[in-house]
């Protein structure tokens, strides 16, 4: 946290002292000047939604912070995270009012909190105050910005009702000119059903969307489905052009002008945070694509301000209901001010089994045979110009020579198609509709049986499931079979969906049955007696439906898993590796691993590990996550009891237990040893920082002058600290002591003594 001057400081409160005798305003901003916001009501932060809005001060601390109104200062909480100095004021409005990442805070607020933080001899405090024992009038500077918790320098602002629930501040009270329309950039679509897949072999797809005016987007292509889908849009809101992206307050859904689903950022409930993940992406949110709104109710996501007026929950495709053919969507987003955008396209629907049934197929010549169909009811929606039979060669669909099709207005399609190998031939119908609409139906035709083709599979834990892949080197199609085994017991038997000759794609949903697996074997035939391929170093499970599971990697490292850890039932797949070398690592364990490395939780799972002797440093140990990008390990928040440490972890990836050895670092110190200073407010500044297990929190930092505790100030983010002594210096000889401890025990401990010479002679005299 950085200190003003004493020159700009005065400049300020003398700026702020001539604003206030202004006549004041029943509500205002608590900066003064032009508003610029650089976060929004409701944006995604990790874990919750931002309950305030972020007020830009151009990147310096020291912005004056004036109330909004007549009311009286009601708490304060003093912390090294999150909202760092945070003040809480009650206006008579009967409306609380908050900022957050405060540098410092007005005398008659500075005083009774610095007496309670001497009194606890703790930084971290949670004071409230009697009402209207610390008054404040609309205007009165009340505080300075700074970047005091998380986050660069800014002034975090919330209003919360009177019964402590954020409200946007932008719509209650709180204006602005906003004459800027929000954006849409991407649309996204998402399979919902248990284990359906879109065309390229994935559960969800993104279109990049036009612009054709100023407000309004299209998309490109006419998209088809035949699997119930959501929808999610990647888009933003600004308050001027060029400003900070934040969230659209107002998002809505219709489809076939009918509303479907809303999504309006209004107030916010903190028992209902979390859904924060729900109502975003959380795959995008955590890759730093903060912007992908769901448009359609999913399990768990109980924010009020999401609403579904249909039983589908906004999903499309659900209910049976739906009509074969064309249909239109509209959606509509609307900023507090008004501005609005406007996106619709049209998308056709149609059913898992095709629009086209094969009725019957029969020989006309040695090389050419008919194939007839029957089309859906609805089909004369679908605008189709023409069908075509497609053939495939590998992992390629290319046209058939010389083949010829006819669709009557009955919906009758005849197909001739010739090749002297057309029955072991894998062909698909492709519908054109329009110069951007293109169905692909299922295949329908060469499918083999008995053969041992040469192929190779691939598994990968997503969130909807299992997900198989096989790819084959073969010239016909083969019909895939996937048997799931544990301790040798038939669980079940999957059939992944057929892509191309060389290409099948299979998702195994987590169901009941599957709760443990520990062997795949995977064959391109029904036939059980032909060549199959095997894995039996799997361990997989279904975790999220017991109240209380605990899985062990091995004697030293177990898991538990709870259902309340999770929205809905999973998979999750362990393995552990070996670490050579471990005492020159530093690292006491093998390399434990959990698939995927990001998955959703409700809430943090538990591990722990045993140590197999009681070494004098276990205590020191700690369990870490690796994080790839940077790669270096992150200490996560351990406790050491009877030999054991125990943590919590919010997802996958790797882990292992690390010893910390170092002891953190002071650099930077500006006070030392032997050297006189003059001013008897003395401040001090050094940076704190520790390289592995980190610095946990106001106990882990201790600073004494003569033997007396004194409050520091400390910014996680660049390791500053800064203490200013608790009353003034005297002359001559003075002892400061300074101990930094980090998570893992390790101290560092720096003792010096200084002087304070004041001049209180008469300059000049002779």
């Amino acid at each position: 946290m950085k200190s003003l001057s004493t020159a700009l400081r005065s400049l300020l409160v003398f700026a702020l002292t001539a604003f206030i005798t202004s006549p004041a305003f029943a509500e205002q901003w608590p900066i003064t000047g032009k508003i610029d916001l650089s976060s929004g009501f409701g944006d995604y932060r990790p874990g919750h939604f931002h309950g305030g809005v972020d007020i830009r001060t151009g990147g310096v601390e020291g912005w004056g912070v004036v109330a909004p109104t007549d009311g009286y200062i009601w708490r304060v909480k003093m912390s090294y995270s999150g909202y760092g100095k945070g003040l809480y004021m009650k206006g008579y409005d009967g409306q609380i009012y908050v900022f957050g990442h405060l540098s410092r805070l007005v005398d008659k607020i500075r005083t009774p909190v610095r007496a309670a933080q001497f009194s606890k001899q703790k930084y971290s405090v949670d004071i409230y105050f009697p009402k209207d024992s610390i008054p404040v009038k609309a205007g009165e500077l009340i505080a300075q910005s700074g970047q005091s918790g998380l986050g660069a320098p800014h002034l975090h602002f919330e209003k919360r009702s009177a019964d402590n629930v954020p409200l946007n501040p932008l719509g209650s009270g709180f204006s602005l000119d906003d004459q800027t329309r929000p954006v849409f950039q991407r649309i996204s679509f998402q399979v919902v059903d248990e284990a359906s897949l879109f065309d390229d072999g994935s559960r969800q797809f993104y279109y990049n969307l036009s612009s054709t005016g100023p407000g309004l987007y299209k998309l490109d292509t006419l998209v088809y489905f035949n699997q119930p889908f959501g929808i999610l849009l990647d888009c933003y809101d600004q308050m001027r052009p060029g400003g900070m992206w934040q969230a659209i307050p107002d998002l809505k859904l219709f489809i076939d002008g009918k509303e479907v689903y809303r999504s309006v950022f209004e107030s916010l409930d903190f028992e209902t945070t979390a859904s924060v993940n729900l109502e975003f992406d959380y795959h995008e949110a955590v890759n730093d694509r903060k912007r992908v709104r769901r448009l359609f109710h999913i399990e768990g996501n109980q924010m009020s301000g999401s609403t579904s007026r249909q039983e589908s929950g906004g999903s499309f495709g659900l209910t049976g209901n739906e009509t074969v053919g064309r249909h239109r969507a509209k959606i509509v987003g609307k900023d507090t001010f008004g501005n609005e955008s406007l996106l619709e396209f049209d998308f056709l629907w149609g059913n898992a089994l095709g629009i086209f049934s094969l009725d019957s197929s029969a020989k006309v010549t040695a090389d050419t045979t008919l194939f007839h169909f029957t089309a859906a009811d609805g089909w004369q929606t679908m605008g189709l110009d023409s069908v075509v039979v497609v053939l495939n060669r590998g992992n390629q669909w290319g046209p058939v020579t010389g083949h010829r099709t006819d669709l009557d207005s009955s919906g009758h399609l005849y197909c001739w198609v010739p090749g002297r190998l057309i029955d072991r031939s894998l062909l698909r119908l492709v519908g054109f509709a329009g110069k951007n609409g293109v169905i692909l139906e299922p295949p329908f035709n060469g499918i083999m049986e008995g053969a041992k083709p040469n192929f190779k599979f691939k598994h990968e834990i997503v969130e909807d499931g299992l997900m198989v892949t096989i790819d084959a080197v073969v010239k016909f199609g083969y019909s895939p079979r996937i048997e799931l085994y544990y301790k040798d017991t038939l669980l079940g038997i999957e059939h992944p969906r057929i892509f191309t000759m060389k290409k099948f794609i299979g998702l195994i949903p987590p169901r009941p049955e599957y709760h443990r697996i520990d062997r795949m074997e995977v064959s391109l035939s029904s036939d059980t007696s032909s060549y199959t391929k095997t894995f039996d170093s799997l361990l997989i499970l279904r975790v999220g439906s017991d109240a209380n599971e605990e899985i062990a990697f091995d004697d030293q490292m177990s898991i538990t898993f709870k259902s309340e850890n999770f929205y809905k039932p999973r998979f999750v797949e362990l393995r552990k590796q070996s670490i050579m070398r471990k005492a020159l690592l530093h690292i006491d364990s093998d390399l434990y691993e959990i698939f995927p490395e990001v998955f959703l939780c409700r809430s943090d799972f538990k591990m722990e590990y045993r140590f197999r002797s009681g070494g004098k440093f276990n205590s020191h140990g700690g369990i870490c996550w690796l994080d790839n990008e940077k790669d270096k390990w992150v200490w996560l928040d351990n406790e050491f009891v009877d030999n054991r440490l125990t943590s919590l972890s919010e997802g996958g990836g790797s882990f292992a237990t690390v010893i910390d050895y170092e002891p953190p670092t002071v650099s930077r110190l500006n006070i030392f040893n032997g050297k006189t200073y003059r001013n008897p407010n003395q401040p001090i500044r050094f940076i704190a920082e520790d390289s592995l297990s980190g610095i946990k929190d106001d106990q882990n930092i201790l600073v004494k002058l003569d033997g007396d505790w004194q409050i520091v100030d400390y910014d996680p983010e660049t390791g500053r600290c800064y203490c200013e002594p608790s009353k003034p210096l005297t002359q001559g000889k003075h002892h400061l002591a300074i101990v930094i401890t980090d998570r893992a025990g390790n101290v560092n401990e720096q003792y010096l003594n200084f002087y304070v010479k004041t001049n209180t002679g008469t300059r000049g005299k002779r």
